[in-house]
């Protein structure tokens, strides 16, 4: 991968992140980590439709969303973002590999120009089992039409490591970005998932796989749950500072599957904790 291709694009969206902070007027975002939030985060009672979940994450200073992938809202959403200063940060899904291509989809990716949107894989196998080597010629069959169809036009994609999926760990991620070494196919750095399957070390990864990884999601954990930013018994105080202190740049996302409660005061005490970390950045 071409290193000042993809600092290119940290730049980009660095600079999209920069303009958000002043026209929102919302608490300061350190600019070269622009914070948004998984639509995980946005299904409290508090926030029932699509423009409530938007207008809560400019009202509390996050730069944007990670969607998951919906046809019928795709084009809607773009234009709340538009509205609220906002960005698309991720577009979810998690496709069988043997299967063909969203065709709408790859469609959308054309809405997508000039925006620092990932297209996030989390491939999942019929035939082939977690991790296992043997599928990367499908994996990488499977992602090359939409990177054709983002070209070099902003969007890029990102395979998405998920726990009992076939792409199951970062390092799974890492081995295809490295196979296809194209400056807009990556790999997401999950915490949640990365800590399922027993990783504990993030200095190496961080160090060994930086230019192929396009994000970093984060959230707070007890145990193996969830949990909001702010609490649990992980370090994700400590977790950050190894990014920040590898040299790492890009969008940082909060994770928030399964948090119960108003979306308004999760995201909010994340917002906080996140701001109290990086107030020194």
């Amino acid at each position: 991968m071409n290193v000042r291709d993809f600092n290119r694009r940290v730049f980009l969206a660095n600079l999209s992140a920069v303009g958000i902070c002043s026209m929102v007027k919302a608490a300061p975002v350190a600019t070269t980590y622009p914070f948004y939030a998984m639509d995980t985060g946005l299904r409290g009672p508090d926030v029932p439709s699509l423009e409530k979940k938007v207008a809560l994450l400019a009202k509390l200073g996050f730069a944007g969303i990670g969607w998951t992938w919906n046809a019928s809202e795709a084009e809607p959403l773009l234009k709340l973002l538009e509205q609220y200063k906002l960005q698309l940060w991720a577009v979810y899904l998690a496709p069988f590999m043997e299967d063909a291509p969203d065709k709408a989809l790859l469609a959308y990716i054309s809405s997508l120009k000039s925006r620092p949107t990932r297209i996030e894989l989390a491939l999942r196998s019929k035939k082939y089992k977690p991790s296992d080597p043997e599928g990367d010629k499908t994996a990488l069959q499977y992602a090359m039409p939409y990177v054709e169809q983002a070209k070099d036009s902003g969007p890029v994609i990102s395979f998405y490591p998920h726990r009992s999926f076939w792409l199951e760990k970062v390092e799974d991620g890492l081995r295809l970005a490295s196979k296809a070494s194209l400056p807009t196919l990556g790999t997401h750095f999950n915490l949640v998932h990365w800590r399922w399957q027993n990783g504990t070390d993030e200095k190496k990864i961080l160090e060994t796989g930086k230019k192929h990884i396009f994000c970093i999601t984060i959230n707070g954990m007890k145990d193996a749950a969830i949990v909001s930013l702010e609490q649990g018994n992980y370090d994700v105080a400590s977790f950050l500072n190894s990014v920040q202190k590898s040299g790492w740049t890009g969008p940082i996302g909060l994770q928030s599957y399964s948090v119960q409660g108003n979306s308004e005061e999760l995201l909010g005490r994340s917002m906080k904790k996140w701001q109290e970390v990086t107030r020194n950045w």
